[in-house]
Parts: C-alpha cells; sequence; structure tokens
C-alpha cells in the first residue's frame, strides 16, 4: 500500500530526478549564464568556454609547491561554487581546474554548483538553494571536506596562491 501511494504522490507532483546539469538562464544583465550544478562540459559550451579555455590552457601551474600535495588531496571532497558572470570566478576557476588536473584529481568526483546574482535583495543564489548549505557570500568559493568534515575554503580569491592555499588546506 506504501509502495502505491508513493508512485501516487510521484506522479500528482511530478518527477523526482536531479535538476539536469548545465542549466542556462539570462540574468538581469542579459547575459546568458550556467545555474545549477555544472560540470567540465558547462563550463566548455559556447558563451563560457571563451574565457574558460584560455584560462585554462594559458595558466602556468605552481609545479614546485603542488609536489607538497602529493597523497594529501586523494581523500578530499571539493564543493566549488561560482559565478560565469563574475571576473573573479573568470579567472580563479579555470587555473583551479588546471591545478586538480595537474595533481591528477578526478574532477568528475568534484561538486560544482553556479549562482547566479540577484539585485533584490542582493544575494547570490541557485536553483536548488545549495549556497545557503554552505553558507556562500563571494565566488569563486570552494569548500574542501575531509572524512565529511570541513577542513578549508578558498573564498573569492586565494589568500597566498590557489597552490599554496591549497597545499595548506589539504596538509593538515
Amino acid at each position: 500500500m506504501k509502495k502505491i501511494l508513493l508512485i501516487a504522490v510521484v506522479l500528482a507532483f511530478g518527477c523526482t530526478s536531479e535538476p539536469p546539469l548545465n542549466q542556462e538562464t539570462v540574468n538581469y544583465n542579459d547575459e546568458t549564464i550556467l545555474v545549477g550544478e555544472i560540470n567540465w562540459d558547462g563550463l566548455n559550451k559556447e558563451g563560457h568556454k571563451e574565457w574558460f579555455a584560455p584560462g585554462y590552457l594559458d595558466y602556468q601551474v605552481d609545479a614546485e609547491t603542488l609536489d607538497y600535495v602529493g597523497e594529501n588531496l586523494n581523500d578530499v571532497e571539493v564543493v566549488m561554487f561560482l559565478g560565469t558572470w563574475c571576473s573573479d570566478s573568470q579567472q580563479q576557476v579555470p587555473q583551479f581546474y588546471k591545478i586538480l588536473d595537474y595533481v591528477g584529481y578526478d574532477i568528475n568526483t568534484m561538486t560544482v554548483y553556479a549562482l547566479e546574482r540577484k539585485l533584490e535583495p542582493r544575494r547570490l543564489v541557485s536553483p536548488g538553494g545549495e549556497e545557503a548549505e554552505y553558507a556562500i557570500e563571494l565566488v569563486p568559493t570552494m569548500v574542501f571536506y575531509r572524512d565529511g568534515a570541513e577542513i578549508g575554503r578558498i573564498t573569492e580569491y586565494p589568500e597566498k596562491t590557489l597552490e599554496k592555499d591549497l597545499v595548506e588546506i589539504v596538509s593538515q
């Protein structure tokens, strides 16, 4: 009986599947932006690859600093928030991807959310409201977890460099 009731609820209120990856919307500046959960493919779509691809390809990682990451990143979960409309995100996000690629981190295990900036009231939002759960106020924000506990974050821009901040966080 419970199974029939559950099926009826799903049929009445719609499918309970996850929203699609790489959703786009038009913001208040009439720009097409990504919103919600995204991945590498979304950042390489027309309209976004123009800043993402050169930022990734042209970035030279600090290999000497990254030698200290070693195995410390293997057990770290990364959740990243960005705005495809945001100049800090457009600079930091491609570089961060390049760094993760360099150290062999599986970017497919990283969860990435693109946020939209609302003006009234001024706030960052995603379709699923994930920014509230993670207390995101600025983008980009990279949040790092080990064994379910937050071990650090890089917010808006690194304190030193992305590489040095990453090493400091994952070495804990």
